[in-house]
C-alpha cells in the first residue's frame, strides 16, 4: 500500500475532530424527531453545518488520494488501501455521531455524511443521490431515514451510472453514511441536531 503521509495527516484532522467539540455557547441541540417548524432558519443559519460539509468533502478527497494500492501487491494486500480507507472514514462517521455534548444523545451529522459522498463519489452520482435522498426523507417525514436512504441511493445510482467501476468507493460511502442510523439503533440515544440559540433580549434600564 502506498501512503502519502502529509495528505493522510490533513485528512485525519479534518475528518476525525468531532464538530460538537468546536461548538460555542450559542449552539444548542434539538431532537431530530421533534417538530422543526420555526427552527429551520436557526438551523440552516448555523455556519458549522457549512463547515462540516466542506471539511468532509476535502477530507474524503484527501483520504482517497492519500492511500493507493501498490503495483506489486498480491492476494489480500491488493485490498489493503480500500480496507484502510474504509476503516478511517467509518471511524470519522462514528466520532461525528457519538461525541455529543448533551448526555444520552447522538449528533446527527447530516452535512458531514453528505460531504463524504460528495468527496468520494463522482459529482453526477453524488448530486443525484443527495437529491433523491432528500426527497424521500421529506416524503417519509422521518428525518433519521436520511442516513440509510443515502447509503442505498449512493450504491443504486452509482451502479446505474458507472456500473462496477466505483464499487469499492460505493461500499466505503455506504458504510460511512449508514453508520449514524445503525449506531442509534445499537446504542439507543436521542438523535439531535445543532442550531443557534435565540438571542437574549435584555430589558433597557429605566431612566433615573
Amino acid at each position: 500500500m502506498l501512503i502519502d503521509w502529509i495528505k493522510l495527516s490533513f485528512a485525519l484532522v479534518l475528518l476525525w475532530v468531532p464538530v460538537t467539540v468546536l461548538h460555542g455557547k450559542r449552539v444548542i441541540y434539538r431532537e431530530v424527531a421533534r417538530e422543526w417548524e420555526g427552527h429551520w432558519g436557526r438551523t440552516l443559519g448555523l455556519g458549522w453545518h457549512a463547515f462540516d460539509l466542506l471539511r468532509a468533502i476535502l477530507g474524503a478527497w484527501l483520504m482517497a488520494s492519500a492511500l493507493a494500492r501498490a503495483p506489486e501487491a498480491q492476494g489480500a494486500m491488493k485490498y489493503a488501501a480500500f480496507a484502510a480507507q474504509t476503516a478511517m472514514i467509518a471511524v470519522a462517521s462514528i466520532l461525528q455521531t457519538m461525541v455529543c455534548r448533551p448526555p444520552d444523545c447522538a449528533h446527527a451529522p447530516f452535512a458531514f455524511v453528505s460531504g463524504l459522498v460528495l468527496g468520494l463519489m463522482p459529482p453526477l452520482v453524488a448530486g443525484f443521490a443527495l437529491v433523491l435522498t432528500l426527497a424521500l426523507t421529506l416524503g417519509s417525514r422521518y428525518a433519521p431515514a436520511f442516513f440509510p436512504l443515502l447509503a442505498v441511493a449512493t450504491c443504486a445510482i452509482g451502479t446505474f451510472f458507472t456500473g462496477r467501476k466505483h464499487l469499492y468507493v460505493m461500499i466505503t460511502a455506504a458504510i460511512a453514511t449508514g453508520l449514524p442510523w445503525l449506531l442509534v439503533l445499537l446504542f439507543p440515544r436521542n438523535l439531535v441536531c445543532s442550531h443557534l440559540a435565540k438571542r437574549k433580549v435584555t430589558a433597557a434600564s429605566p431612566p433615573r
